[in-house]
């Protein structure tokens, strides 16, 4: 029979071993250990403990508070339970329950600075920013030497759109834990947003940190990182990373490359290869294989046909090739499309315009988490922009989307011509030639406008507040024909708006 020591000791060897397993991309069999462990041990809390926590890393919430709600069960007064469940309680959109049990908590537990921090954190998460950072500050002067209460002020400065406050607050808290990839992160957003090109990249880095919950995973690639050193033995290969928008986005750099390294290989999701390959002349193009764990994507290269001598993402280009220099990467665009089915789509849509000039337009997408509804207008911050231009709008959308359209109809008696019957999700060639057939784009941040801009269609992105995105001569530092059209104080819609309306009645009467 094992002894007391003994068990304790498989105890933590197992906990260690799933979270390697989780590192590695391997979630499934991380948890197949803890559950293992929790039946066989005389107290399971231990290893349900640490389900909790690796299904809340991978953004596995339901699991993660079915986990954290056991220990409690077990042990109703545990504090780090507790403030585990508020967590994920918050990141599912329930901060105003995480906040009830912080305070509860708080009323029993004094001075606990994970417990102040992490009801600081609901509070952000509740979308009560500016009660959130004065929380933060008085924290800051209550655990000067804590690292997260710096971390965590700091990005809500930024939400605030005090970058310069938040780079101070992000150094602080770095001066504290210099290894903390989300520090560098967000450090990085606020210095590209501030127009510091060079030490933004830099930081931008971090985001590859495997600690992070949504670090890719590359399995069967044995290839050293490239560094940029010039000339290689062989190909390069340019990992792709990851949603659709960005791949779009990060591609605009990637003339540049083949231009300096010659033999290269791009990989991307499977509905851009088309895309790419007619886009990029001279790279190879393949579709990734790749999986899901949790948040974290996992790649396998077994399927490459020939290995590379080295590999980089493709995020990280603009930091080893030192770009944009002086103009955006891709200043008229970079995309290729069939002109002849643009010109086809643009006939169609054309008969509906009556003679006005056609402005495609995406209000809204697909990725419905709460962290990104912010940046989508409600539809009636839309109508000052709608009715202020005689334009004919076009449906971009690539979500069902006939009943907003009825919605705005009813507001403002527009009618946005419905384009349902093109599959602008998964036909990107198609959606891509719908976009080149505007004579300007309107949207959210999205892929549909990251599309337009890489088409070369002049495009205006509408957000609540300044994004990390970098500019160039207040341009989108990737795509050239992207111009953000944000408020000075965030959240302010009705300015973002006005903005918008402005910049497009220059692109579709510059003489007026």
């Amino acid at each position: 029979m094992a002894s007391g020591t003994q068990r304790a000791e498989e105890l933590s060897d197992g906990i260690e071993r799933a979270r390697e397993l989780a590192r590695r991309g391997d979630l499934q069999s991380a948890i197949g250990i803890l559950e293992t462990l929790a039946e066989r041990s005389a107290d399971p809390a231990p290893a349900i403990f640490e389900i909790g926590n690796l299904t809340k890393a991978a953004g596995l919430y339901d699991q993660a508070e079915a986990a954290f709600r056991k220990v409690m069960e077990r042990y109703p007064g545990s504090v780090e339970a507790a403030t585990n469940l508020a967590n994920v309680l918050s990141a599912k959109s329930q901060a105003a329950t995480a906040i009830a049990i912080l305070r509860n908590v708080q009323s029993v537990v004094r001075g606990n600075p994970i417990v102040d921090i992490s009801l600081a954190d609901a509070l952000f998460a509740d979308d009560r920013i500016t009660e959130a950072l004065a929380a933060y500050d008085a924290l800051a002067g209550r655990y000067p030497d804590y690292a997260p209460v710096h971390a965590n002020r700091g990005e809500a400065l930024a939400r605030l759109g005090r970058h310069a406050e938040a780079i101070a607050a992000l150094d602080q808290a770095a001066a504290h834990d210099s290894a903390n990839p989300n520090i560098m992160r967000n450090r990085a957003f606020s210095r590209l947003a501030q127009g510091d090109l060079r030490a933004g990249f830099a930081d931008y880095e971090a985001r590859l940190n495997p600690i992070l919950p949504a670090a890719p995973v590359r399995v069967n690639l044995n290839a050293p990182r490239w560094d940029g050193t010039l000339p290689l033995d062989g190909p390069l290969l340019v990992a792709a990373e990851q949603g659709l928008g960005d791949e779009i986005r990060f591609a605009a750099a990637l003339p540049h490359l083949i231009e300096r390294a010659g033999d290269v290989i791009v990989e991307c999701d499977p509905r851009l290869v088309e895309l790419f390959a007619d886009s990029l002349p001279g790279a190879r193009v393949l579709a990734y294989d790749r999986r899901r764990d949790g948040q974290r994507p996992v790649f396998d290269y077994a399927h490459l046909p020939d290995p590379p001598a080295a590999w980089i993402e493709a995020g990280s280009l603009p930091h080893v090739l030192a770009l944009p220099d002086g103009e955006p990467m891709a200043r008229r665009g970079y995309m290729a499309t069939n002109r002849p089915r643009a010109g086809l789509l643009r006939a169609r849509l054309e008969a509906d315009a009556l003679d006005r000039p056609l402005l495609g337009f995406c209000w809204g997408s697909g990725a419905a988490e709460r962290p990104r509804q912010r940046y989508y207008p409600p539809l009636q911050d839309w109508v000052p922009l709608l009715t202020g231009l005689d334009a004919a709008f076009v449906d971009l959308q690539y979500i069902s989307s006939e009943a907003d359209r009825a919605a705005f109809r009813s507001l403002c008696g527009i009618e946005i011509i419905g384009t349902d019957d093109l599959d602008k999700r998964n036909d990107l060639s198609t959606a891509a030639g719908l976009a080149f057939a505007m004579d300007a784009v309107v949207g959210v941040s999205s892929s549909v406008t990251a599309m337009a801009a890489a088409v070369g269609t002049p495009t205006v992105e509408v957000t609540p507040e300044r994004t990390w995105v970098p500019l160039v001569d207040g341009r989108d530092a990737w795509l050239g024909p992207l111009v953000a059209a944000y408020p000075d104080a965030p959240g302010d819609w009705r300015q973002a708006m006005s903005r918008a309306l402005g910049t497009l009645r220059q692109v579709l009467d510059p003489t007026a």
